[in-house]
């Protein structure tokens, strides 16, 4: 597997995944580092931490088709994206099956803040939807949907972290 991600999402997802004894991840791809705070400190993404952790090759392209080559070269026979933030090139699509895991029921709000969207809607469920990723936004064949029912004092950041862990059992059920 190629992991693509840069939040804590995908780092929790991440981890769940380099648990797993029968996943080989050849690589990560995440965000390059940035300048964070008034003194500009060039900060790493949390995954590259994590990957670096456990010896995982790590790539940061400004664009994921730029390595191209490099991913074809790896031949994968899955890329799994989790908030990576860069919407894939057909030519990455082609390579191998992607699944992306989206934090929300799709089709409904796709893009890049469904969470607060969910929240902002006052729905009564929230989730998380596994799908194979075309090259439209968040669109694709759905392979899986975990759900969770939101309680009405619940804000984006508790259901940000439970979202997330539904996000990391969900990839195990998909493999």
């Amino acid at each position: 597997i190629i992991f693509t991600g840069t939040d804590n999402y995908a780092k929790i997802i991440l981890e769940t995944l380099i648990k797993q004894s029968d996943i080989n991840l050849l690589a990560v791809f995440t965000q390059p580092d940035k300048p964070i705070g008034r003194k500009k400190i060039l900060t790493p993404p949390i995954v590259k931490l994590t990957a670096e952790k456990y010896s995982i090759p790590v790539f940061q392209p400004h664009r994921l088709k730029d390595k191209q080559e490099i991913i074809q070269k790896l031949n994968p026979d899955f890329i799994v994206v989790a908030a990576y933030g860069q919407i894939l090139s057909q030519a990455i699509l082609d390579i191998a099956p992607s699944i992306n895991l989206h934090t929300s029921i799709l089709p409904k709000h796709r893009g890049a803040s469904p969470i607060q969207q969910t929240i902002i809607n006052n729905d009564f469920e929230a989730g998380v939807t596994a799908m194979k990723m075309e090259l439209g936004l968040d669109s694709g064949d759905i392979l899986a949907i975990s759900r969770t029912l939101i309680s009405k004092d619940c804000d984006v950041i508790q259901l940000y972290d439970k979202l997330t862990i539904m996000a990391s059992e969900l990839i195990i059920v998909i493999f």
